[in-house]
Order: C-alpha cells, then structure tokens, then sequence
C-alpha cells in the first residue's frame, strides 16, 4: 500500500522524533514489563519473542533487558538504524536483532531465527495495514515460523472504537510535537482512514507549525472478526485484555488478544 511506504519510510525521520519521545519510550517500557510479567506467569520466562513493526524498539529493548531473545522486524531503515543504535547503548546487542524487511514475506526474512515462542504485533500495527487475505497470509507465516504451544499477541484498537470515534478529532501532545488525528470510518469496507497532521510548538511555546499531513487506511476488526482471522491461519483465541494480564477486555477501546498455536 502506498501510505505504509509515505507513514513509515517517506516521513519515517519525522515519526522516529515522535517514537523517541519520553512518554513514547515509557510507554514501551511500562507494555515490556507487563507482557515479560504475563509471560513468566505462562512458564515463557527468557522465551525467543518475534516482534513484527518493531519500530525503533520501544517494546523489543525493554524485554531483551528483562532477559528474552528478541528479534524485531520493520519495513522501515529509519527504525531499525535507530533501533540498533538505541540497543548498542543500553549494551544488549546479545539479546536483540533488528531486521529490515517486508511483514508479507515475514517467514523468508526471519526464518533464521525461527522457531518462536511469542510473536507481538504491538501498538495497532501490520494487521489491519493491508487487506483480509494478507493478514491471514502474515499470520500463516507466523504459524510456519513459529513452534507448537508458542503464543501470538495482537494489540490494537478494536473496531467499535473506530465507530465510536468516527468524524472525531484526536490530539495528542508529545514533547514539542502535536499531533492530530481525524477518523474517516467507512463501515461497508471494515476500514478506517486517520488523517495525521504533525504540529511543532515553536521556541515561544505558543506558535504552531504544520510539518505535514499524512494518512493511514486501515482494514478494522472486531474481536470476532479477529477470532476468525487468526482461526485461518492456524491460531486459536484464548484470552483478552484491555491491559495485558491485568485488565479484562471491554469494548469500544484497546484489545489485547492471545493466541495459541493450533
């Protein structure tokens, strides 16, 4: 799709100052310690973690810090160049790898590395990018590279949000960055446009500048819908959070859904 190659590899630099925010890097942090929480209680203490759009590492260095073996996968060399650099300073180059590669021809990239027990796909990102038949082509091959019993986890928004928020503005302000986003919801479709305008504060702190605008189409899904995604290619639901481990599912916001290996 030509707005995965605009959003993450044409404004890749802009979004890389946004991801490299403190609260962005909390956020990351605060998620890692949650799932390595979750994941000990499952008896997957120090497990092979595949983390798909693993952007500059906001999830994967945490957890390689927490001890797991993870390997983190984006379509964007903005992200895994920082990404790389960000892991050689917290001295765990041992625990982590970054790869550049296309989430559609995951199994050819990571297979290598295979096989895992968990694959994240974290902060609404891949599944839903594309179309219906891609995502459960990405999830297959997640199935292929990874070993019976392993676990997939799926965090996103569900689609209800979408419907919730739908002609919706939302702002959000990241150090000296705002950002605005503006849901187009077309519910014939299952699909979602955001358009993204990035602001920056100027030194009198009062001032705005627009940056650009950028959009995101998105294909949304219920968790039923998300059930039988997954179903397809091999994965079989067997719990929901709102806040991994801790908070059961409600809906209308974030969902996080756990897989098994089937």
């Amino acid at each position: 799709m030509e707005w995965v190659n605009d959003f993450f590899i044409r404004n890749a630099e802009l979004y890389v100052k946004v991801l490299s925010s403190e609260a962005m890097l909390k956020e990351g942090e605060e998620t890692a310690v949650k799932l390595a929480d979750y994941l000990s209680r499952r008896g997957l203490r120090n497990c092979r973690i595949l983390d798909v759009g693993s952007g500059i590492g906001r999830v994967a260095i945490p957890l390689a810090k927490l001890g797991f073996k993870v390997i983190g996968l984006d379509i964007s060399l903005d992200f895994i160049n920082e990404a790389i650099k960000r892991a050689a300073r917290e001295g765990i180059n041992d625990n982590v790898v970054f790869l550049l590669g296309d989430a559609r021809e995951l199994s050819s990239v990571v297979k290598n590395y295979a096989p895992f027990n968990v694959t994240l796909f974290m902060f609404t990102t891949v599944i839903g990018y594309y179309d219906y038949e891609t995502d459960i082509s990405i999830l297959k091959q997640v199935h292929d590279v990874s070993e019976p019993g392993s676990l997939l986890i799926i965090d996103t928004v569900d689609k209800e949000y979408y419907i919730n928020n739908a002609g919706k503005s939302i702002i959000n302000e990241i150090g000296n960055h705002l950002i605005i986003q503006r849901f187009k919801l077309n519910q014939a479709l299952s699909s979602v446009k955001v358009d993204w305008s990035y602001y920056i504060r100027d030194k009198d702190e009062y001032t705005l500048r627009l940056i650009t605008n950028t959009q995101l189409l998105l294909r949304i899904y219920s968790l039923s819908e998300l059930r039988e995604l997954a179903l397809r290619a091999g994965w079989s639901l067997i719990e929901t959070y709102s806040d991994i481990g801790e908070k059961p599912y409600k809906p209308g916001g974030r969902l996080f859904a756990v897989f098994t290996y089937t």
